[in-house]
């Protein structure tokens, strides 16, 4: 039923969302995306990056070097006032994507808590596989 209004409860909200919000470009992608074969890094990487390759291997992006005293921070003037913006829902496989995305990164310590009461907006871009 992939005419149904969108009233109706045969599909779910979640999907309707991301259909819409589908571009053609994007479906088209999806499709060669299924169709195509798994490449290798020889494949995606020029040749004289070769010798390099575990510099562009997972394993090696998940360990950092050690945190020093004065890697990161922003400190605010005594007399700003934070303000105030709307606040916008994520559909629930996006919540889960981002949930996991901020667990990974704190996990291997490419991020910590924040003590802010500053957010900063977040959106998903679908991969051709159709994952975000």
């Amino acid at each position: 039923m992939s005419r149904c209004p969108w009233k109706c409860s045969a599909c779910a909200v979640e999907d309707r969302a991301e259909h819409w919000a589908q571009t053609m470009s994007q479906q088209l992608a999806q499709a060669f995306a299924a169709n195509a074969m798994p490449q290798v890094f020889q494949d995606m990487v020029p040749l004289y990056l070769h010798a390099f390759e575990d510099v562009f291997s997972k394993a090696s992006f998940d360990s950092l070097l050690e945190c020093k005293r004065w890697d990161h921070i922003i400190e605010l003037l005594p007399d700003f006032t934070p303000f105030s913006c709307k606040v916008y829902l994520l559909m629930p496989r996006e919540q889960e994507e981002l949930d996991a995305f901020l667990q990974e990164n704190l996990n291997s310590s490419r991020i910590h808590p924040s003590k802010s009461l500053m957010a900063s907006s977040i959106f998903f871009i679908k991969k051709k596989d159709g994952l975000l």
